[in-house]
């Protein structure tokens, strides 16, 4: 577990822009859970390209970030308060600006972004949610979650 914050008692305090601690193609699997949408726009791309250059030849990359159209969706149908829509929107501020969602996606936007970085769109599909051994990743009809394997 990575984390550049601390406070979330991480196994290695580090910016996941910059991980040179690790080889070229040296890791199985990287998963993103609910982070991308606390950098700006077009800051999750060196995150994404780090993770390119990370992951072994049929590595995977899952991501998962709040679904922007699915949260609207859902709010315009009635289904969830403002309160709800605007947390998912905003974040859960507690005590940082770390907090922060600060750009948000939705699968065609995100599958642009993983193309960008490297990754072939045949190749980019949506996460079958499946039991990832010490991963602990939610899922609810507001997330998004996205697998890219490497070539």
């Amino acid at each position: 577990n990575i984390d550049v914050n601390p406070k979330w008692n991480p196994d290695m305090v580090a910016d996941c822009d910059n991980l040179p601690m690790f080889e070229d193609g040296s890791i199985d699997l990287i998963v993103s859970h609910h982070c991308i949408e606390h950098a700006p726009c077009g800051g999750a791309d060196k995150f994404l390209k780090e993770s390119h250059r990370l992951l072994k030849s049929g590595g995977s990359l899952i991501i998962t970030i709040p679904d922007l159209k699915a949260l609207a969706q859902r709010l315009l149908a009635g289904g969830i308060s403002d309160y709800i829509y605007i947390v998912n929107l905003m974040g859960a501020y507690m005590d940082s600006e770390a907090d922060r969602h600060k750009w948000h996606y939705t699968q065609a936007t995100l599958e642009q972004a993983l193309m960008h970085a490297g990754f072939y769109a045949r190749l980019i599909q949506p996460f079958d949610w499946r039991h990832i051994e010490g991963a602990d990743i939610a899922k609810d009809f507001w997330i998004l979650g996205m697998e890219a394997v490497k070539e």
